[in-house]
């Protein structure tokens, strides 16, 4: 099967852009305290702790995945637009984080950021986008509060389900990665297609994305 996925990427906002600047990051990871997905990693991964048992439950080993972020303005085009970042098919299924973790250690790969066990810690606040997120959390300011409240509710979510997907890519960039405008989805999926509960795409409208990576 063939699934497409949003996220919100770190150059999102100003928190976020400051933090690439600051720590020369790719522009276009995942902006959480957790990497979700986690682009990064020699074989990217991604689990429940963003969307819980609403997508990752339902793959499978040989499913693939691409992942587009939501819409923004993204330097240095300034009208509304979303980018396609990555290909990833899904390598190993795992029924644990741990049981993925074994799996990275095994093969000398460090763990990714959303692989949640003992000695993987969350990243710090500077590192992601920042008070959009921290908002939740009432009138906590405090940098170490806010991640260990926000890493808390995803802790919970691995608790609940602990289904991880290694991945092989067959395409990431975060760096400058292709253009998706309002047109060219329209062009391919006849509709500008709801992501947050990742839709199933067809063979043709993966053919389609898969070319956009060739330019």
């Amino acid at each position: 099967m063939r699934y497409l996925a949003s996220f919100k990427p770190l150059n999102i906002n100003r928190y976020g852009r400051k933090a690439i600047e600051t720590f020369r990051l790719p522009p276009y990871v995942d902006g959480s305290c957790r990497r979700e997905p986690d682009f990064e990693s020699k074989f990217p991964s991604v689990s429940t702790v963003c969307r819980s048992t609403k997508f990752v439950p339902r793959l499978h080993e040989g499913d693939t995945i691409v992942y587009m972020t939501v819409k923004g303005k993204y330097d240095p085009v300034k009208h509304g637009h979303w980018r396609l970042i990555a290909i990833l098919k899904v390598l190993k299924r795992f029924d644990s984080h741990r049981d993925a973790a074994e799996w990275y250690i095994t093969e000398g790969i460090p763990l990714p950021s959303n692989c949640i066990v003992d000695g993987n810690p969350p990243l710090p606040l500077d590192k992601t986008t920042g008070p959009i997120p921290s908002t939740r959390f009432g009138n906590v300011t405090d940098p170490v509060r806010v991640i260990r409240m926000w890493d808390s509710g995803y802790h919970r979510r691995a608790r609940e389900c602990g289904v991880f997907l290694v991945c092989e890519p067959q395409f990431v960039e975060l760096h400058q990665p292709p253009v998706l405008t309002d047109e060219l989805l329209r062009e391919i999926f006849g509709k500008i297609p709801a992501t947050l509960n990742p839709p199933q795409i067809s063979e043709g409208d993966l053919a389609r994305l898969q070319e956009l990576t060739k330019g």
